[in-house]
């Protein structure tokens, strides 16, 4: 529960989620979210970027709010990222430009090469990035609109906190993955759906390293500081 936080270690956290969900918001808005958190009041005046993020996962409620929560963390894309995936990382490095060279006329193209372009930075084809950072976004924004109450938005940002530690070891990996998924999502959207991605991980690793610094990857999640039980390990920017 919340309430088993000490209030330092909740701003910490606080930031760490909005940094996580920061690359999913395209608006130059994204730099003042990253140390401020979305407010009640903004739902009323026609915050754009609260608006758009339910447009674009069809919100209307808290029912399909949650509904797409839970999409987004048990499923997310990732199992048929990881099956394309498997079937390109079999074929030599030859055999797979000649594979995609011959198969423009498929209907999975466009998504084979986005996994073609990632591969050598994403082998594993592991794309949690993305359900886990928008399931942390949409949760900010059902609080703003009442659609969640405090604890259980916090409950969802801790289980996608979590989920998102567990398979990267760094911010590094974390952004890549994020954009490799964002591109297998909108494939037809070729890297415009990337360039704000790029500019908020500009922000989270310049700066003088500011998620080093502010909001490190291996951010203990439990109450205290001690590492959560679920976690494989993980390593900082620093590391």
């Amino acid at each position: 529960m919340r309430s088993d936080y000490k209030k330092k270690q909740i701003k910490q956290l606080e930031l760490y989620f909005r940094c996580l969900s920061s690359v999913c918001i395209d608006s130059v808005l994204a730099y003042y979210y990253v140390p401020y958190e979305f407010l009640k009041f903004e739902r009323y005046l026609g915050n754009r970027v609260l608006k758009k993020g339910l447009r674009l996962w069809d919100i209307k409620d808290a029912e399909s709010l949650k509904t797409r929560i839970r999409w987004l963390l048990e499923d997310g894309n990732r199992d048929d990222y990881k099956a394309l995936n498997a079937e390109l990382s079999a074929l030599p490095e030859q055999a797979r430009q000649n594979w995609m060279e011959a198969s423009k006329d498929d209907p999975e193209y466009a998504r084979m090469s986005v996994i073609q372009t990632f591969l050598p930075q994403l082998p594993a084809g592991e794309i949690a990035a993305f359900g886990g950072g928008w399931a942390i976004f949409l949760s900010r924004i059902g609080l703003a609109y009442g659609y969640l109450t405090k604890e259980e938005a916090w409950a969802i940002k801790l289980e996608a906190a979590g989920y998102v530690q567990q398979h990267y070891r760094s911010w590094e990996e974390y952004l890549i993955a994020f954009m490799a998924a964002s591109r297998f999502w909108k494939p037809e959207e070729q890297f415009g759906n990337m360039v704000h991605i790029m500019t908020r991980g500009q922000t989270l690793l310049g700066m003088g390293t500011f998620a080093s610094r502010k909001a490190p990857w291996d951010i203990p999640l439990e109450p205290g500081g001690e590492r959560a039980a679920y976690r494989k390990g993980s390593a900082s920017l620093d590391a």
